[in-house]
């Protein structure tokens, strides 16, 4: 017979395999995807208005250097990524431009991409999700006070709605625009890019340019979260010439801010 650590070995490895086993099937079952998604991911992104600045980029640094903010407009409809195994989705756009700055993109097959924006959509709960299981079997002992019944009644609408909707208007940055060189005024062929990553309760993490996000949300035709090609302006102040001089040259032009009028909406 075998005495009882033996038997508590025995049993703990055949749960562990029974959970392997069936984070296995879970993720498995998420990459085919059954059920079958009922549609596919849209995003239309366009830029707004276009700032360069030259001065501190942020707080930790007290090198000077030209910087771009992007205002743009966002509408996105990513409600089809949202399945019975999706824990959240992380929501980002770039900038993306030649990284030798040349006005002719070809010549440069190399890219700069910048993240300006970014966010995270959980998942809408459900009455198997673990805070509610939580709520029901262990509550909370200490007294809440009651909740009016609009409070209660916005709670409801809002778990109702479906997550995956975005719609943003002249959505200021979170972030600024920087390149290595310390220039990047009058940089063309610039883009601005919807992306997305899907990050499941068990699984691999989805990224919407890899050959799972291609499988479980391909974008839709014409909606594939991409702006028409933009031009990052010139400081004022400065003209042209001038700009394309310190860029030859190396050297840095008079410390001062300007703006950009709107540029084309998609």
């Amino acid at each position: 017979m075998h005495n009882a650590l033996n038997r508590v070995q025995t049993t703990f490895g055949f749960f562990t395999t029974c959970a392997f086993t069936l984070a296995a099937i879970i993720s498995l079952l998420s990459v085919i995807p059954i059920p079958s998604p009922s549609g596919s991911p849209s995003a239309s992104v366009a830029v707004r208005n276009v700032q360069v600045v030259k001065g501190r980029a942020h707080y930790y640094t007290k090198k000077r250097e030209e910087f771009a903010q992007v205002r743009f407009d966002l509408d996105a409809d990513l409600s089809s990524l949202f399945t019975w195994n999706t824990k959240q989705l992380f929501v980002y756009v770039t900038v993306n431009y030649p990284s030798g700055g040349g006005d002719d993109a070809t010549t440069n097959n190399k890219m700069s991409e910048a993240v300006i924006w970014d966010t995270i959509i959980p998942a809408t709960s459900t009455p198997w999700s673990w805070q509610n299981l939580k709520q029901k079997y262990f509550p909370d002992k200490k007294n809440k006070p009651k909740k009016s019944k609009r409070e209660s009644m916005s709670k409801q609408s809002k778990d109702l709605v479906k997550p995956g909707f975005i719609s943003l208007k002249n959505q200021k940055p979170k972030y600024h625009v920087t390149d290595p060189s310390g220039i990047i005024a009058e940089r063309a062929n610039a883009t601005l890019q919807v992306s997305w990553n899907v990050q499941p309760w068990v699984g691999a993490l989805v990224w919407d340019k890899g050959f799972l996000g291609q499988r479980v949300g391909k974008w839709r035709a014409g909606k594939v979260g991409k702006s028409q090609v933009f031009r990052f302006p010139p400081r004022k102040g400065t003209t042209t010439s001038t700009t394309a001089a310190a860029k030859d040259q190396g050297q840095k032009t008079a410390p001062e801010a300007g703006s950009a009028s709107p540029i084309v909406d998609v």
